[in-house]
């Protein structure tokens, strides 16, 4: 066995990643949804684990249907961070901004759906009350922004966990691949 096939690079960064995405979110979640640190932390987990899982089921699924110049860059840069200068892919960046897009927008719906599916198997599902209790509403700012209304919404709390997490993410990756072509090997 040969360990210069195995990404080990890959998986310590996918780890890594996981456990900030986890941190981040758990803190959000925690915040807006107003849940115990034991609660957003398990839910953080699981809908991280479950999000990771599935995008690698997606990557391994789609890669085949991508054209070969495509999919050899794509292996090289994820598994082994070798990316390939070649002037035909030079305009790859519009792909790339879409696909993040539909990454961002595909965990944000797994980790919504997760979250409610957590609710059904855990059976916290909250039941509809029998009297509607209105709660005073306060304005904040010049805005007139109300507080209260927003910070409760559960895809709300995802969206900005999710947002937190892949800046904190891109921000790392930024700094791998300034550190990678400032250093010498």
């Amino acid at each position: 066995m040969s360990f210069e096939v195995l990404p080990l690079r890959a998986v310590v960064f996918q780890c890594l990643f996981l456990l900030i995405a986890i941190a981040i979110e758990a803190y959000v979640l925690h915040r807006t949804l107003s849940l115990d640190y034991k609660t957003s932390m398990q839910y953080a987990v699981s809908v991280n684990l479950l999000s990771t899982f599935l995008g690698w089921i997606c990557f391994f699924l789609t890669q085949p249907l991508l054209p070969l110049e495509w999919r050899v860059q794509l292996i090289s840069f994820i598994f082994f961070e070798h990316f390939y200068a070649d002037p035909m892919l030079l305009n790859v960046a519009p792909v790339l901004v879409f696909c993040a897009l539909g990454m961002f927008l595909g965990t944000f719906l797994v980790k919504l759906k997760g979250l409610d599916f957590l609710d059904i198997l855990l059976e916290k599902n909250p039941k509809p009350k029998a009297t509607s209790e209105v709660k005073p509403m306060r304005f904040r700012g010049r805005q007139g922004q109300l507080v209260g209304v927003r910070s409760n919404s559960r895809v709300y709390a995802v969206l900005v966990a999710n947002a937190c997490s892949f800046s904190a993410i891109l921000l790392l990756l930024f700094f791998r691949l300034v550190e990678q072509s400032y250093l010498p090997r």
